[in-house]
Order: C-alpha cells, then sequence, then structure tokens
C-alpha cells in the first residue's frame, strides 16, 4: 500500500549450517519464509542475489539455480567484491562468473539472453533451458559494465555515491537537514553525477579498496 512493488534478497546458500556460518544467524527458515511471503504479496520477481565463495558454497550454484526455478525466483549471482569489512577480499580466491557459468551448464542449458536486452542493467542474463527461467550474474570484477552503468546510490546516512566502488562521497545530508530548497539538492546531486569516474578500476594495480564496506553504504 505504501508503493514498494519488488524487493531484492540475500541468500547465498541451501544449507542451514553454512548460513548460520556466514550470518552468524541461526534464521535460514525465516528468509525461506520472508521470500514465500514477498512472492504471495505479488512482489513479483522476486531476486534473489547469492555470492558464492570457496570452500562455503562454491559448489552450490547448481541447486540454487534448481530451486529458484522451482519457487519461482529470479537468481542472481554476484561476484564477490572488494566491500568486505575485513579488507580479506583476495582476486585469486573468488568465485568468478565464468566458474559460476561453468557449473550451471553441468545441470542446464543456457541461452544468453544478449546485450540489447541488458541495457544499463547490471546482470548479464541467461535463458535456463529454453524458457521462462532466467539466471543472472552480476561479474562486477571479471567482467565489469562501467561503460553503461547509470547507477547511484543514496546510503542510509545521507551520502550519494556514484560507484559501489568510489572511495568519495557527496554529502546531501547536510543540505537535507538544513531546509536546502529542492533546486539545490537537485543540483547537489546533478554534481556528484557529473563527476562519475569512467570506471571502478578494479584492474588497475593502484586500486584502494573503499574505507566503508557493503554493510555500511547500504548494500
Amino acid at each position: 500500500a505504501a508503493g514498494l512493488d519488488r524487493v531484492n534478497v540475500s541468500l547465498d546458500t541451501l544449507r542451514p549450517d553454512v548460513f548460520k556460518t556466514l550470518t552468524r544467524r541461526d534464521r535460514h527458515k525465516d528468509v525461506l519464509e520472508g521470500l514465500q511471503a514477498a512472492r504471495d504479496a505479488g512482489l513479483t520477481p522476486v531476486k534473489v542475489n547469492s555470492v558464492l565463495m570457496p570452500a562455503l558454497n562454491a559448489d552450490e550454484a547448481p541447486d540454487l539455480l534448481a530451486w529458484a526455478v522451482e519457487h519461482d525466483y529470479e537468481l542472481r549471482f554476484i561476484e564477490q567484491m572488494p566491500l568486505d569489512a575485513q579488507h580479506g577480499w583476495k582476486r585469486d580466491g573468488m568465485v568468478t562468473a565464468g566458474d559460476i557459468l561453468a557449473a550451471l551448464r553441468t545441470r542446464f542449458d543456457l541461452t544468453e539472453e544478449g546485450s540489447d536486452e541488458r541495457g544499463s542493467a547490471p546482470a548479464e542474463r541467461w535463458i535456463v533451458d529454453g524458457g521462462p527461467h532466467r539466471v543472472g550474474v552480476i561479474a562486477s570484477v571479471t567482467r565489469p559494465f562501467c561503460s553503461a552503468c547509470d547507477r547511484t546510490r543514496l546510503t542510509a546516512d545521507g551520502q550519494v555515491r556514484t560507484c559501489l566502488f568510489a572511495r568519495e562521497e557527496t554529502d546531501l545530508r547536510a543540505a537535507l537537514r538544513s531546509d536546502a530548497p529542492d533546486e539545490e539538492i537537485a543540483r547537489i546531486w546533478r554534481l556528484a553525477m557529473w563527476g562519475k569516474k569512467a570506471g571502478a578500476g578494479l584492474d588497475d594495480p593502484t586500486f584502494v579498496q573503499p574505507d566503508r564496506p557493503m554493510s555500511a553504504i547500504g548494500g
């Protein structure tokens, strides 16, 4: 009734014990029930985001897709990005888009949807077994899509970020709390977007991980 018409939910595993290890919460059943409730409420397509990590859930890609198809969820695999609070991310320790697709093809026939359908969306999508279900892969690290990206993000503490990997932010909170007119708010936002860099720089040896982790950014 308030205007919400779609949700994204993070679920990295179908195994309750692995879920507890990853989240430090024994609430796997709650997430599954929440997903069903979202679908029943008409918040479709319900999108499920999954990140695969070595020695934890790297073998679950086919099982996750089979489960998503069965329950009519739209699955998105996301490469692990350098946005962890511990700054322990290592490129050579991540499960890549290529790894994910190779695993999925051991059980499913995947037909690439094509760049025309993708537009500025972050996920490359494949039709599963001829349709109608689709699976997406967001390969921010190994297949960056910066040239087509038009995304921006407003954090919970009022900062505009033009890229998840940006080390700079634009303060919108101060203007909002000082009752600045809408024109000024729009000007600040436009300046932030005009300054959006051409790429995230992940392939540059000088790349430095953002200070704020995904949890602080509001991912």
